[in-house]
């Protein structure tokens, strides 16, 4: 099936470094901020928040006090369902639709819940920003860590080597995410936010 942004949405918002930047891009970030801002006011400023957070840290007990987990969980399944299915729907619009999209994304989903900290919606949030910026700078960057040694005079040598030495940041842009986690779990196992059980 044939699936584009509306056409009232396909203009640019604004002129930089050369490049128009699209206005759905702004609107992607837009609906994503407000299910940012509507999920966590859902889960720290409401009953149901507290509801869901006692059922996800001692099910038993909120079982005792009366609560029907089994229920509490499927709610949380269904909101989760239906945000991903509003983020599909908005974003399938920009990003090219294929059967493998949820592979695609799903690694790198795994890689901010794993950086930021399972449980924890701020580390979710830094760890995604984190994320996205390291990955989106190091495409532009053709640093290597013979540029880096040639600080010291070593610059020469280290291209003679070659290898690792030359390699540029810009071609080895995909693995900074899987960096970033393994570096995170070695100093911090529990992710940036995330606490131990």
């Amino acid at each position: 099936m044939n699936y584009q942004m509306p056409g009232e949405l396909r203009f640019s918002a604004f002129h930089i470094f050369g490049t128009d930047y699209p206005f759905y891009r702004l609107f992607i970030g837009g609906i994503a901020v407000v299910m940012f801002s509507a999920l966590w006011l859902l889960l720290t400023r409401t009953r149901t928040g507290i509801v869901v957070r006692a059922a996800e840290r001692l099910p038993a007990m909120a079982e005792a006090l009366g609560h029907n987990i089994p229920l509490v969980f499927m709610f949380v399944f269904g909101t989760g369902a239906a945000l991903a299915g509003l983020a599909g729907a908005v974003a399938g619009a920009f990003y090219p639709t294929n059967p493998n999209m949820g592979l695609e994304l799903g690694v790198i989903v795994f890689v901010v819940v794993v950086v930021g900290g399972l449980g924890s919606l701020k580390g979710s949030l830094v760890a995604s920003l984190m994320i996205g910026l390291f990955s989106s700078f190091a495409v532009g960057l053709d640093w290597s860590l013979a540029n880096l040694l040639s600080l010291i005079g070593l610059g020469d040598w280290a291209r003679s080597v070659g290898g690792l030495l030359t390699l540029e940041l810009s071609s080895v842009s995909a693995t900074i995410p899987f960096a970033l986690m393994l570096i995170i779990l070695l100093v911090r196992p529990a992710g940036l936010m995330g606490e131990r059980n």
